[in-house]
């Protein structure tokens, strides 16, 4: 008799609400995850154990002798437990273990470019844009970023996690409008890097799913990642290398890889001083201004969609004449071009000063 007692206890003690029902955030936990199981399985034994020795008793009395109830008992439980396997085995693969990227110093992934020459410029450019975007920040009053490392995914195992665990990850493509209508990959929302800049964020965020934040090499993709961590979203990462490491690889986009784009009017020094136009620099924050008269300064990379308007109003009644000398700036004109003639307004063309830049960039 007490050892049936100290059974019935011991069965009771096991399907209680605390280890039967998990709590609300039992994903999250191993440890609850691993309660959850020892509750699911007690109920499935004390359950198993009534019921088999009731039927087998009525249909076969020798059963009745716990010499043979039990092994013939214990055979059932094992052939149930290979039978169950495989449903443990997804559901503790897929919703038990979160997603984690490569947690590495920026300066890591960078190193592992292949090309000498894209390697040294991602070295430098990175710091560049993290002092770029201070003084963004700072002109809007805004908050220091403290950076800190980011997770991150090499294109295959990014490739990987949208076919097994898709509906885990919540993509995010920062490029511009016109990076946007050459190609991509599927993505659930599109934003502009500059308005994370400004802490301004798309609407219906996630903050159950992990983000990933694309960008063409994978710079703005780590940076938009910083602003996003800034602004309270833990789960947050960027695909190395970006789409053009993506796109090297082979793997599946939508439309055509191309980065390159229709050439517009270059004029020479002495024709973009002649010409009636509104002239626009759009070097990164913190260059130093072109000699043209009547220049206006527009950091094009970390300005605001706010910021762009009134540029975007003005071409449509003048046109406007893009300026650059630095290759980020020059990169960053082509795209406020796309952007000008897609909403209707006027364009006087492109003005490199090192006349070197375009070179790469265009038809």
């Amino acid at each position: 008799m007490p050892r049936k007692v100290l059974l019935f206890l011991g069965l009771l003690v096991c399907t209680s609400p605390a280890f039967a029902i998990p709590p609300p955030d039992v994903v999250a936990s191993l440890w609850q995850a691993i309660l959850q199981m020892i509750g699911v399985v007690s109920v499935f034994l004390a359950g198993a154990w009534v019921a088999a020795r009731q039927f087998l008793i009525q249909h076969a009395p020798i059963l009745k002798r716990k010499s043979v109830f039990i092994p013939v008992l214990l055979v059932l439980l094992v052939l149930s437990g290979f039978a169950l396997s495989p449903l443990f085995a997804a559901t503790g693969t897929s919703t038990m273990i979160p997603i984690k990227g490569e947690l590495l110093p920026i300066e890591t992934v960078i190193k592992r470019e292949k090309d000498a020459w894209v390697r040294q410029w991602k070295l430098k450019t990175v710091h560049e844009m993290e002092q770029e975007a201070s003084l963004a920040r700072s002109a809007s009053q805004l908050a220091a970023v403290q950076y800190q490392d980011i997770q991150s995914f090499t294109p295959q195992a990014l490739q990987d996690l949208l076919t097994s665990r898709g509906s885990e990850l919540y993509i995010l493509d920062i490029r511009e409008a016109m990076e946007q209508s050459k190609f991509s990959i599927r993505h659930d929302a599109v934003f502009r890097y500059g308005d994370l800049v400004h802490d301004i964020l798309p609407n219906n965020l996630p903050k159950d799913r992990l983000i990933v934040v694309l960008c063409h090499s994978g710079l703005r993709g780590y940076m938009g990642a910083q602003f996003l961590k800034h602004a309270g979203f833990e789960q947050v990462s960027f695909l190395q290398g970006g789409l053009a490491a993506w796109s090297k690889q082979g793997l599946p986009v939508v439309g055509t890889v191309d980065f390159k784009v229709k050439a517009p009017l270059q004029p020479s020094k002495q024709q973009a001083l002649a010409m009636d136009a509104y002239k626009v620099q759009v070097d990164p924050a913190g260059s130093s201004a072109m000699k043209l008269p009547k220049l206006i300064q527009l950091p094009y990379e970390t300005a605001s969609t706010a910021e762009l308007q009134p540029i975007l109003t003005l071409s449509k009644t003048k046109p406007v004449l893009i300026v650059c000398k630095e290759y980020g700036g020059c990169f960053q004109g082509l795209n406020l071009i796309w952007l000008i003639e897609q909403q209707g307004g006027k364009v006087a063309g492109l003005y490199d000063e090192t006349g070197q830049h375009l070179r790469g960039l265009i038809n």
